[in-house]
């Protein structure tokens, strides 16, 4: 097999796993589903290899869960579970923005334009749309920091406990819901740079965030 073969066809364990980590932050795909290989190759339009490398990959960050006997599911959801990976959260992204290098005059320009973006699609009630362009601009923040290993660490734990937020109606209208994914105030403060500003906002959105998942899970006997 060529190289440009061997990378093509690498990428698609990787694409693959892309849309299903998206199906299951959006709900499509709930707790305890089956994920069977054969039925997902044929959506894909691909092979059970790569199907296979996808969900073996997304079961090594925690997304699902593999029985030998029985398959992959994806992975249930416990108020246990989440009170120590925002735990773990709050450990990272912490010692992770304090070492940003503060944004220029285009890279704050590209963040004003995200956080724009993701208040028109929550005016939309496009969930979809939303979660993927919140992912991305979770990365670009933490992208500022040279520290590469602790933003994979903390990216792998925000997709974690992101996927929570599916159970979570997704807030259009002006609230508290609505200010926990409020971007503009974290905006300011990398515009300021000003760093305690920065941690405070983003450890009291967190915290929001896991207070909302903790008493659903709670009012869900989970």
């Amino acid at each position: 097999m060529s190289t440009e073969k061997k990378q093509a066809y690498s990428g698609v364990p990787a694409k693959i796993a892309d849309e299903l980590r998206a199906r299951i932050a959006r709900g499509a795909l709930g707790p305890g589903m089956r994920l069977g290989q054969t039925e997902l190759a044929a959506q894909f339009e691909a092979s059970r290899v790569p199907v296979r490398e996808a969900l073996k990959l997304l079961s090594s960050e925690g997304l699902i869960e593999h029985d030998p006997n029985r398959g992959f599911f994806v992975a249930q959801l416990s108020s246990d579970e989440a009170r120590q990976l925002f735990r773990m959260r709050d450990l990272i992204e912490d010692e992770l923005l304090k070492t940003v290098v503060w944004p220029e005059a285009r890279a704050l320009k590209a963040l004003t334009q995200h956080a724009a973006k993701l208040d028109t699609l929550l005016d939309k009630g496009e969930r979809l749309n939303w979660w993927s362009e919140n992912r991305e601009f979770h990365n670009l923040v933490f992208e500022l920091s040279p520290n590469k290993i602790m933003v994979r660490e903390a990216m792998r734990l925000w997709a974690l406990t992101d996927r929570f937020r599916a159970i979570l109606p997704l807030p259009r209208r002006p609230g508290a819901a609505r200010d926990v994914v409020e971007k503009n105030y974290l905006v300011d403060a990398l515009s300021k740079r000003d760093m305690k500003q920065l941690l405070a906002v983003r450890r009291e959105r967190r915290r929001a965030f896991e207070q909302m998942v903790l008493e659903t899970l709670e009012d869900r006997g989970l």
